[in-house]
């Protein structure tokens, strides 16, 4: 019996971690629930990445789209301008990202775009001479209706974020949403006007939720976090999507001997991933070097391309209990094990810490991760601490919060309940093949 074909397209920053991950996550889905008359054809766009070999190992194929990038991280290849709201923070960078989008959906041919939060796959879909129709993925709900249900004043919204919670939300939810639109965090200008120089003939773009306009929208999020009835119905949402796929890795015998430690220390995890810095990085550091510090044990990642780890022992100094380590470090398990993770906001990190029902001391480096740690803030499973104010004081006043107080691991472990309750990766899939169908596409 002859089968129908139909080819995919994967279109993400595949440098973070996060958005690479949950796409293969649901490429993966796709595949297992696939109908049994269909072939498909998965292929991941790449400007160079360290998931490159976990996608082919997956099964699936690697266009190498232009231009070619080092694929260390989003602050080199992109120039990341997290404190200007810019994923691409030059235009000439974002002018090339759309012409090589396009030039690979014109050799591929794919039947339709899936992408995650990638306002470039967004744009280049809709510039083809005829347009691809397009699957969103994001860890929030990308649309405008997000403006009414925001937990909170993202910190770039100086002075308003400055002031009391009870009184920053409510004069946020009482400006003209056509006034909250134009916020310069939600433009992504260098973007926007890239599109505009090669031709963008379609509606008027006015910010990230115009780019990443799709015919369906997943949010990769827990629903509880959100009042639906606010949202379109093409914006579906279906739980945490993040990789489990450590949980065949052994913890190193390093980790095994601090964290399953007989002495009664608070167990602490730190991991910023790709997305931080040296100078918060080594904030993290200095936390075991003085007062309360002193007395936890402590695991710390430390990425080669945030900072040398050679860098962050000598800072530590000759400290017992805390192991620094540039090398993997199967996440769930050694989560699981600790009593507190120190990470950044990225919505796998937060989603794989809360599985293992962690509570979290963290900063956003974005308006995305302040939004995922609003949530789990709100929710009373962590402590987010602000950009400006991430030092080594206040990470440690934190994280001795968290120790003190039971109610933050109470609340962690009903998140760890609800997470582990779904199904996300499935659930993304089966809309996914809907969505197919409705369209005509197999």
């Amino acid at each position: 019996m002859s089968k129908n074909k139909i080819t995919i397209t994967v279109g993400t920053a595949f440098q973070d971690a996060g958005d690479a991950t949950r796409a293969i996550e649901i490429a993966k889905g796709i595949m297992e629930h696939k109908p049994k008359d269909v072939d498909v054809r998965i292929v991941f766009l790449s400007r160079g990445s360290r998931f490159e070999q976990k996608a082919v190992d997956c099964g699936f194929e690697i266009y190498h789209a232009e231009p070619k990038m080092s694929g260390v991280g989003m602050h080199q290849d992109f120039h990341y301008a997290p404190e200007r709201g810019e994923l691409i923070g030059k235009k000439s960078i974002a002018l090339e990202l759309i012409k090589g989008e396009i030039k690979a959906y014109q050799d591929i041919k794919p039947d339709i775009v899936l992408h995650g939060f990638w306002p470039i796959a967004g744009v280049a879909r809709r510039m083809m001479e005829k347009e691809i129709p397009g699957i969103c993925f994001v860890p929030l709900p990308m649309t405008e209706a997000f403006l009414d249900v925001i937990p909170d004043v993202p910190e770039q919204v100086k002075p308003l974020s400055m002031l009391p919670y009870r009184v920053r939300i409510g004069i946020f939810r009482r400006i003209p949403k056509f006034i909250k639109k134009r916020i310069p965090i939600l433009r992504q200008s260098n973007i926007r006007n890239a599109a505009i120089e090669l031709g963008w003939k379609g509606e008027r773009l006015l910010n990230v939720f115009d780019l990443l306009k799709a015919d369906l929208t997943l949010v990769n999020d827990l629903p509880d976090y959100y009042d639906q009835k606010f949202f379109p119905k093409n914006v579906l949402f279906t739980g945490p999507v993040f990789s489990r796929s450590d949980s065949g890795e052994n913890v190193s015998p390093q980790i095994e001997e601090i964290f399953t430690s007989k002495n009664g220390k608070a167990k602490v995890f730190c991991t910023l991933g790709s997305s931080g810095t040296k100078k918060q990085l080594l904030e993290i550091v200095k936390v075991f070097t003085a007062a309360e510090g002193l007395k936890w044990n402590a695991v710390i990642l430390s990425p080669s391309s945030v900072c040398p780890v050679e860098e962050a022992k000598a800072l530590l100094g000759g400290r017992a209990g805390v192991y620094i380590t540039d090398k993997f470090i199967p996440a769930q398990k050694v989560n699981a094990m600790a009593d507190v993770v120190v990470c950044h906001g990225g919505q796998g990190t937060v989603q794989t810490a809360l599985s293992s029902g962690t509570p979290l001391v963290s900063v956003a480096m974005q308006q995305e991760q302040f939004i995922n740690l609003s949530n789990v803030a709100l929710y009373g499973a962590g402590i987010r601490i602000p950009l400006d104010k991430w030092n080594a004081g206040n990470i440690r006043k934190a994280i001795t919060g968290i120790i003190r107080n039971k109610e933050f691991k109470d609340a962690a472990a009903k998140l760890r309940d609800r997470i582990n309750d779904m199904d996300g990766q499935t659930k993304s899939a089966e809309i996914i093949w809907k969505k197919i169908k409705e369209l005509s596409l197999c």
